[in-house]
């Protein structure tokens, strides 16, 4: 069932793009970012990941997500454009809890469906997806690939502590895709593997003592905001039920 699921605070957005490698300083307020303005991005010649990994993107909230002014799911916006310039970087499969034809015919409705390699679907864990799984299935690299959701316990890693999940699309208010793709540039930037890059980037951050502590059944033990041209957080949680610490980012 598709249906609004906020979890966390949202930061605001802007298009002011600073060089990814710097520390992470102010920035502008403004709107979506846009691929064809945005400065050279080019990759770290030390990364492991220029040339491979997966995005694992969740469906309902996500691809699919909830509009609470109009009470219809429509498309993320900015689908067309960005997820075949993301495919250019990396494999994009689905990951969603729905009965796997009945996502794939949903993604299809509304024009998906040809942007993703596969649909993994029915993937009911008591916490999380279980991603590296599904990896090893397909012959990804764990630490090269990126969790994409909208809930925090239902879009983390279940069975790997290797994958970065970013979450966004929070408390009803819905992104652009060219936020994930820059995001997924800033990130590759650092160069390394993407879990090696979230702590680049928290080195370089602001300490947030405001988003510690119990969630969701869990903890985050650390934080950080983030100003490197939008902003976000930075978390690492961690839950009874998961080995090891999960690498969050909020949009």
């Amino acid at each position: 069932m598709l249906a609004a699921k906020p979890v966390n605070p949202l930061t605001s957005n802007s298009d002011f793009v600073p060089d990814a490698s710097e520390n992470c300083s102010p920035a502008l307020s403004g709107v979506f970012l846009k691929a064809n303005i945005m400065p050279d991005t080019k990759y770290s010649t030390n990364n492991p990941c220029n040339s491979s990994g997966v995005l694992l993107w969740d469906m309902a909230g996500t691809l699919i997500p909830f509009d609470s002014l109009t009470g219809r799911v429509s498309t993320l916006p900015g689908s067309e454009e960005f997820l075949p310039e993301m495919g250019k970087d990396f494999r994009l499969v689905v990951t969603t809890g729905d009965e796997t034809q009945n996502a794939r015919n949903l993604l299809s409705g509304f024009g998906l469906l040809p942007f993703f390699e596969d649909v993994f679907g029915d993937l009911y864990t008591p916490l999380g997806k279980p991603y590296g799984t599904i990896l090893k299935k397909i012959g990804g690299q764990a630490e090269c690939s990126i969790a994409i959701g909208d809930r925090l316990r239902a879009d983390l890693p279940s069975d790997t502590d290797l994958i970065v999940t970013i979450l966004f699309n929070q408390n009803g208010e819905v992104v652009n895709a060219g936020m994930i793709s820059f995001l997924l540039k800033i990130l590759r930037k650092q160069g390394g593997t993407f879990p090696e890059a979230f702590h680049r980037l928290a080195e370089n951050s602001d300490p947030a003592p405001e988003l510690m502590g119990d969630l969701q059944g869990g903890r985050v033990i650390k934080a950080w905001n983030c100003h490197t041209g939008f902003d976000f957080s930075l978390m690492v949680y961690q839950h009874a039920l998961l080995d090891g610490d999960r690498l969050v980012i909020l949009i």
